[in-house]
C-alpha cells in the first residue's frame, strides 16, 4: 500500500469572511496535497471551521440570532470558496458536527480518568481575541501591540490540563526531532516559550473549560462547564481523520497560532497515547513520537505595507479581488512570493508585476514562441536531437538538474524556492532562444540538426514545467500540456515517471494562450469597484405581510400608547418566548408579558423605557394575567426590536 500523506489547515474561526491569510494557507495545503498525489501517496486533505466560543456567542446575541444560526450562515463562505477555487479538499470539518463533539467528550473523560485533567479555580488575565488566559509576559506583549483593550481579569472555576507535567517530554521533542516545527527559527520561538532562557519549570497548566459561556461542547457529567475552544478545536485533526492516515505529516498554521499547535496540541496527544509505566521525567518514547504530527509548518503574515491586515484598519485583501485575475494566477502569486515562515508585504502592483513578468512575459511567451516554431519549422513534430554544441550541452545539463532541484526543495515544503529554481531555468531558455536564433537556423538546411536540438530542448523543458508546476497551477498547466500535444490529465502524471528526454508521443497542438498580460491601470479600476461593492452595506430583503386595511383617525385615536419603565423582569417557566415584567406606567404598575425572550434577557430589560398599549384588555398567558402590550418592530425573520423612548421621557407620557 502507498504511503499516506495527511495535510491539514487550521480550522478557521467563523467570525468573519475569508481573507488573503485564509486563502494562502488553504492554497498552500492544496499545493501540498496535489504534489504528494503526484508522488503516488495516499493523500488526505482536511480543512474546516471552528464554531464555538465567546466571540461567536456575543456576535450572535448582538444580531438577535442563535449561535448555531450564525455559524450555519458563515461556515459556507469558507466551504464554497474552496470549491469555487477548485481546491481538492477531502473533508470539511465543523466543530459543531456531532461526530466531533463525541470525540472531544470521550477524550476529555479519558484524560480526566488518567488524572491529566482536574478541576480548580483560576483568576488571571484573559485575552478575548485569543480566548485564552495569558501570562504577565504575554500580557506585556499584547499591551506593546496596542491590544491591551482585549485583556480582562477573569475569575472562574475551570478544568485544567496538566500541561506542566509534559514539559520534559516537550523539550525532548523539540531537541531530538527538530523537524517537528519548521522553519527552524520558529522552533526556537517555541522552545523559548516552554523554557524561557533555558529555564525549566515555567510551563503552567492550561485552563480548558469555561462556565461564563454556554456556546460550546458540554463537559461530560458537569454541564455547567463547556470545553474551552482550544481543546475543542485542536481535536478536529483527530476527530475528522480518515482511517489509515494518522498522524498528520504536515499541519499548516499561521505564526500567531503556532504556540497552540506546537505546545498544547502535542501535549494533549502525549497524554492520550501515554501508557501506565511511562515516565514523564524520562525519555519520550518513540512510539509516542510516531503518534504526533511529523511537522508543524508555520508561515508568516501577509502585510499591507508594514502593517498586519485588519478589518478594523480596512486594509484586508479579500479572495474575490485575487480571483479577479484567475484562480491559478492567485495560487501562483501566493506560493511564489511568500517564503515560508516570514512575513510578506502585499500590494496589487507587486501582484500584477509578478503575474506579468512570470506568467505573461515568462512562461506564456516562451510556450507560445516554442510551440509556434515547432509548427512553423517542423510541422508540429518534435524532433529527436542528435547534435549538441557547447550552448546546447549547457542547457541540456540545466534542464536535467532542474527537476531534481525542484523536487528536493518541494520535499522540504519550500515551494517558493522550488518555483524560483524552475523560473530560473525558464529565463535561461529565453536567453537560449536569443543566442541560438532558430529563425536564422531555419533558413539553411545545413543547420537542420542544430535547429532540431533547440526545438527539442524547448519542448522537453515545457513538458517538464507542465508536470512540476501542475500542483501550483493545475488549470494553466493542463492547457500547456494539451498545447504540447500530450494526452490525458497532467495531474495524473507521476514525478517518478518524468523522463526529461523521452520522445514526444505526438505532434504539438495549436498553442493555447496561457496568461494574458494585465493592463495595470484598468485592473486597478476594476479592483476598486470590487472593494466598493464589498464595502457597500447590503440592503436586507424585508419579509413583511401586506399593508393592512386603511382605518380612519377616530379608530386610531382609540389606542392609548404610554411610556413605561420596566421595574422587574423574569423568565416565564416552561415558555420559550415569554418574559414577565413589572412596568411602571406613571399612574400604576402593571404585569405585562412579552414574547421577546429570544431577543432580550430579563437583565437587559430592567430599567429600560418601552412603549405600552395601555388600554388593551387584560388576557391570561401561561396562567398569568397580562395587562398591556409592548410595541416592537420586526419582519417575519428578524428578532423583535423594542420601541425605545428617550431616557428623559417619563413613565405615563402619552405617545402620539
Amino acid at each position: 500500500m502507498s504511503k499516506p500523506f495527511y495535510v491539514t489547515t487550521p480550522i478557521y474561526y467563523v467570525n468573519d469572511k475569508p481573507h488573503i491569510g485564509h486563502t494562502y494557507t488553504t492554497v498552500l495545503a492544496d499545493v501540498l496535497a496535489r504534489h504528494h498525489r503526484m508522488l503516488s501517496e495516499r493523500v488526505y486533505f482536511l480543512t474546516g471551521t471552528d464554531e464555538h466560543g465567546q466571540k461567536i456567542e456575543k456576535t450572535a446575541a448582538g444580531r438577535g440570532i442563535t449561535p448555531q444560526q450564525l455559524v450555519d450562515e458563515v461556515a459556507p463562505n469558507f466551504e464554497n470558496l474552496w470549491q469555487q477555487m477548485g481546491l481538492t479538499v477531502d473533508h470539511f470539518v465543523r466543530t459543531t458536527h456531532t461526530a466531533h463533539k463525541a470525540v472531544v467528550q470521550a477524550r476529555f473523560e479519558e484524560l480526566r480518568a488518567k488524572g491529566d485533567i482536574y478541576k480548580a479555580e483560576y483568576e488571571g488575565l484573559y485575552s478575548v481575541s485569543d480566548e485564552a488566559f495569558v501570562t504577565e509576559t504575554q500580557a506585556k506583549e499584547l499591551q506593546a501591540q496596542g491590544l491591551a483593550h482585549q485583556l480582562v481579569t477573569l475569575k472562574e472555576e475551570s478544568y485544567f490540563f496538566r500541561l506542566s507535567a509534559y514539559e520534559h517530554w516537550l523539550i525532548q521533542l523539540y531537541e531530538r526531532w527538530p523537524e517537528f516545527v519548521q522553519p527552524e527559527f520558529r522552533l526556537n520561538e517555541v522552545k523559548q516559550f516552554v523554557a524561557p532562557g533555558g529555564e525549566r519549570g515555567k510551563l503552567q497548566d492550561l485552563s480548558i473549560s469555561r462556565t461564563s459561556i454556554s456556546w460550546g461542547i458540554p463537559v461530560p457529567g458537569d454541564e455547567k462547564h463547556v470545553v474551552y475552544v482550544w481543546f475543542d478545536a485542536l481535536l478536529n485533526y483527530l476527530s475528522a481523520c480518515r482511517e489509515g492516515h494518522w498522524p498528520p505529516q504536515v499541519q499548516l498554521v499561521g505564526k500567531d497560532i503556532l504556540r497552540f499547535h506546537a505546545i498544547y496540541w502535542p501535549a494533549f496527544l502525549m497524554a492520550m497515547f501515554r501508557q501506565d509505566g511511562d515516565d514523564l521525567q524520562g525519555e519520550l518514547p518513540e512510539r509516542i513520537r510516531r503518534q504526533l504530527p511529523e511537522t508543524i509548518l508555520a508561515h508568516g503574515w501577509w502585510l499591507m505595507g508594514d502593517t498586519k491586515m485588519s478589518k478594523s484598519l480596512g486594509n484586508i485583501v479579500r479572495p474575490k479581488e485575487l480571483l479577479h485575475f484567475g484562480s491559478d494566477a492567485a495560487r501562483f502569486f501566493l506560493v511564489r512570493d511568500m517564503q515560508i515562515g516570514f512575513d510578506r508585504a502585499f500590494t496589487f502592483e507587486a501582484f500584477m508585476d509578478r503575474l506579468n513578468a512570470d506568467l505573461a512575459n515568462g512562461l506564456g511567451n516562451l510556450a507560445a514562441r516554442s510551440i509556434s516554431m515547432l509548427q512553423r519549422y517542423r510541422g508540429g513534430a518534435v524532433p529527436v536531437p542528435a547534435v549538441f554544441d557547447d550552448l546546447d550541452a549547457e542547457i541540456r545539463a540545466l534542464i536535467a538538474r532542474t527537476a531534481p532541484e525542484y523536487l528536493e526543495k518541494a520535499g522540504r515544503n519550500d515551494f517558493n524556492g522550488a518555483l524560483e529554481t524552475l523560473w530560473t531555468t525558464l529565463r535561461a531558455l529565453d536567453g537560449y532562444i536569443v543566442k541560438a536564433e532558430p529563425w536564422k537556423l531555419a533558413k539553411d538546411e545545413a543547420n537542420a540538426a542544430k535547429l532540431d536540438t533547440v526545438l527539442a530542448q524547448l519542448f522537453r523543458a515545457l513538458r517538464m514545467t507542465a508536470v512540476l508546476a501542475a500542483p501550483v497551477m493545475p488549470d494553466l498547466c493542463q492547457l500547456l500540456w494539451e498545447s504540447l500535444g500530450l494526452p490525458g490529465a497532467v495531474a495524473d502524471q507521476r514525478f517518478a515517471d518524468l523522463m526529461i528526454e523521452a520522445p514526444a508521443p505526438a505532434p504539438v497542438a495549436d498553442p493555447k494562450p496561457l496568461f494574458a498580460r494585465i493592463d495595470k491601470e484598468a485592473a486597478m479600476t476594476e479592483i476598486e469597484a470590487l472593494k466598493a461593492a464589498e464595502a457597500a452595506p447590503a440592503t436586507p430583503r424585508l419579509d413583511v405581510p401586506e399593508l393592512k386595511e386603511t382605518i380612519d383617525y377616530d379608530t386610531f385615536a382609540k389606542t392609548d400608547l404610554r411610556v413605561g419603565l420596566v421595574l422587574e423582569a423574569e423568565e416565564v417557566p416552561k415558555s420559550k418566548k415569554l418574559i414577565k415584567m413589572k412596568v411602571d406606567l406613571g399612574f400604576e404598575v402593571r404585569t405585562i408579558l412579552g414574547g421577546i425572550k429570544e431577543a432580550y434577557s430579563p437583565e437587559d430589560l430592567v430599567g429600560r423605557r418601552v412603549v405600552v398599549v395601555a388600554n388593551l384588555a387584560p388576557r391570561p398567558l401561561m396562567g398569568i394575567e397580562s395587562h398591556g402590550m409592548l410595541l416592537a418592530a420586526s419582519d417575519n425573520n428578524s428578532k423583535p426590536y423594542l420601541i425605545a423612548p428617550p431616557e428623559d421621557a417619563q413613565p405615563g407620557f402619552i405617545v402620539k
